[in-house]
Formats: structure tokens, sequence, C-alpha cells
């Protein structure tokens, strides 16, 4: 009976323990995720992960602007999809792919000290066969000029890069990138604790027969 109840009370502590293992998971995750809704109705999900080794904050950019392809220095891959006012896919892009950019204007910089931790960024959804495509930039003014990084809000274009012509279709003001939890570790710890606590009960059960 002893044995069942440590068993039971080890479960409960390894199981309480869940959120704050989350929280650490999502510290040192390689994921992220975010969400914009603009002014004019139009919305974004994006996503980027980080290489590993990369520190809670940096910024990514283009080291020979506006040469591309280039090898991101922190960014594994990006992604980002716009969507109307009634949430239908517009379009979705990915403009780095295994650690490396085609998108020339690519910045984003990231600090997870702040909130929110985007302090800047200009990521699109631009691929060889998508012209016009969409991008959001807090480095460019809504006629389409550009200024320095993070000097505007986050502003959504449509860009065609035929007749370089930028559409502005809304703004916000900032926009939070979320950790992703590494699931594996949380799963992991439930396994052991269920393990562990399986284990415990069966050996008291052997016990009491022996008993018996």
């Amino acid at each position: 009976m002893k044995l069942q109840k440590l068993a039971t009370s080890l479960a409960i502590v390894t199981f309480s323990s869940i959120s704050s293992v989350f929280s650490v998971s999502s510290a040192w995750a390689a994921d992220f995720i975010f969400n914009a809704t603009f002014s004019n109705g139009y919305t974004a999900k994006g996503t980027f992960t980080t290489k590993p080794g990369t520190p809670n904050s940096f910024s990514e950019s283009n080291p020979n602007f506006p040469n591309v392809p280039f090898a991101t220095q922190f960014l594994e891959s990006t992604s980002l999809s716009v969507f109307d006012g009634t949430n239908t896919l517009l379009q979705t892009g990915s403009g780095v792919v295994n650690g490396i950019s085609t998108n020339a204007f690519l910045r984003l910089d990231f600090d997870s000290s702040l909130s929110p931790n985007l302090t800047a960024l200009n990521v699109n959804t631009e691929t060889p066969t998508q012209n016009p495509y969409y991008f959001i930039g807090n480095n460019v003014l809504p006629d389409g000029t550009p200024v320095a990084p993070g000097t505007t809000d986050y502003n959504l274009f449509l860009y065609n890069r035929d007749t370089d012509n930028y559409t502005f279709l809304g703004s916000t003001t900032s926009i939070q990138a979320t950790s992703v939890p590494e699931s594996s570790s949380v799963i992991s710890l439930l396994g052991l604790a269920a393990l562990g606590a399986a284990s415990a009960v069966k050996f008291d059960k052997k016990r009491k027969n022996e008993i018996n």
C-alpha cells in the first residue's frame, strides 16, 4: 500500500510539473509561429524555424543585398500565408528553405526578452512562380518608400516585381511570435511517469501475493 501511495504521489508530482516543462521547452524551442490582423481585415499567419545554437536574440538579413540566394545565419526556414477578410487563403510561400533564402529583402529581428519580440520584420510569400506576391514589413511606408527597419507599423503589401508596384493593404502595430514547445520532451516525460507508476504498483501487488 505504501509503494502504491508513493507511485501515485510521484505520478501526481510529475504530471503537475508538465506546465514547467512546457515553459522550459518553449524557451529553447526552434520553431515559432505568429499571427497578424491588419487594419483592412486581412490576416496573416507565419512561421520561422531557427538553426541549432541560435541565441535568444538575433538579427537576420541579407549580407549581400540584393543578391540571392544566400545562406542564412540563424533561420532554417520561414513561411507566410495571407488571408482576406473572409478568411480565404490568398497566397502562401516560403522565403527561406533549408537555410537558404530567396528573399532579397529578408529581415527578421527577434528578441525573446521583449514583447512584442519581433522588432524588425520583412517576410514574404514570394516563390519563383508567384508574382505578384505578398509581404509584411515594418521598414516600408504605405507608399512603398523603404525606411529603417522597425521604424513603421507592420504594413502588408501586394507587390508586383514586373512593374515594381506596391499595393498597400493594411497595417498592425505589433506582431508577437510564440515558440512551439518540444512536444517530444513532454511525451517522454508522460511516458516515464506512467511507466514508473505502473512498475511501482506492479511491484506492490507482487509483494502482496508473496506475503499471502
